[in-house]
């Protein structure tokens, strides 16, 4: 069943290495109304974070160079005015106890294994939003 949720005006930097991935989770979000910023790589991203604060980061786990824990590591650095406690969800293709305590150590509040269903991951993104009320 699709999911009904709306993420009118709901701002998500998307961090995802393989652009096919990216652009199918792009697609999935924007058409629920959310405003995305799409980055292939960890450095690409804490720079978007230093342009304006996103209100969930959406970060693939398995990235060249540093990885999504790092990456996350140094968001949650960063002080509350410039997203340090934004909600986080990881995605990954490892699907292990280990894996989700990793994530849950960096700093995720959800761990998503691939493929994403592009519904599930509304749903959560709409949930964190309502949790956390950005």
């Amino acid at each position: 069943m699709p999911s009904s949720k709306s993420l009118d005006g709901v701002k998500i930097l998307l961090v995802e290495d393989d652009e096919d991935i990216r652009d199918l989770l792009r697609m999935a979000l924007e058409s629920r109304g959310a405003v995305l910023t799409a980055v292939a790589s960890s450095t690409e991203a804490v720079a978007a974070m230093g342009n304006a604060p996103p209100d969930i980061v959406i970060s693939d786990i398995s990235m060249p160079g540093e990885d999504g824990h790092a990456l996350l590591r140094k968001i949650r650095s960063l002080p509350l005015s410039r997203g340090g406690k934004v909600p986080a969800i990881a995605l990954t293709a490892l699907d292990s106890r280990e894996a989700r305590l990793a994530s849950r150590a960096a700093g995720f509040h959800y761990h998503l294994t691939k493929p994403v269903d592009a519904d599930k991951l509304v749903d959560i993104v709409a949930g964190l939003v309502r949790l956390t009320g950005t």
